[in-house]
């Protein structure tokens, strides 16, 4: 559903996760859309009707819409205590925001809907909110989910974001400025004589990691394949 006007807490913490959010894809060279119809109670192509919204009772309180690359996202937030039955009522309400968003992708693009989950503050560390924010994230119906916990002190915001984003899409584990020597190369290829890697997957991974100028997001899926080739044998 659409921002509220007044400004609130809730409010407040919702718009300091978009900003660090934005800033890491600006970081990557993403583009950012705000995207209002994905926070929205209208479903696509439908009128102002009954038929064609869902009430707000059954939305998030707080919500944005965002389009990061071709990543549909939806930022909102987890209830303030940590208890079942508070996270089954938000979950709910995720799911059915979900359903509005996923009505303006098509069907590729829907499968790529992300929705992150901002706890309360100083629920980082807390063992009660961590499995309850693994509950969350195991839920993948209708959309993948991610849960941030939120650190006591606001001043460590940047870090612990930094740290959760190492397990998003937007984190880029092949970007390093480490200095790297083709001794770990000629390892894999020794390697694969004592265990489940043929010489001749080894060898291709080898070439596709030494072409100049390849695209990482490529890379990785030229590596995968290259396995699966593997398996398939």
């Amino acid at each position: 559903m659409s921002e509220t006007a007044s400004a609130s807490p809730a409010q407040d913490a919702l718009e300091a996760g978009e900003r660090l959010l934005c800033r890491r894809a600006a970081e990557l060279g993403l583009t950012v859309e705000s995207k209002p119809t994905y926070a929205g109670q209208t479903f696509a192509g439908g009128t102002d009707t009954t038929s064609a919204r869902l009430e707000s009772r059954d939305l998030p309180h707080h919500v944005h819409g965002l389009q990061i690359g071709r990543y549909a996202v939806l930022l909102t937030l987890l209830p303030e205590s940590p208890n079942e039955e508070g996270m089954s009522d938000v979950m709910r309400r995720v799911r059915n925001q979900c359903v509005v968003a996923r009505s303006y992708l098509s069907p590729p693009a829907a499968l790529d809907l992300h929705v992150i989950l901002l706890g309360p503050r100083s629920s980082e560390g807390v063992d009660r909110w961590r499995a309850l924010a693994l509950i969350a994230e195991r839920d993948e119906r209708v959309a993948r989910k991610l849960v941030w916990l939120r650190p006591l002190d606001a001043s460590a915001d940047e870090q612990s974001f930094a740290d959760f984003v190492k397990r998003s899409f937007l984190a880029r584990p092949w970007i390093t400025d480490a200095i790297f020597s083709m001794a770990p190369l000629d390892n894999v290829s020794r390697a694969a004589a004592y265990g489940d890697v043929p010489r001749d997957t080894a060898g291709e991974w080898i070439r596709l990691v030494s072409e100049p100028d390849i695209d990482p997001d490529l890379l990785v899926e030229e590596l995968v394949a290259s396995w699966q080739r593997r398996s398939a044998r």
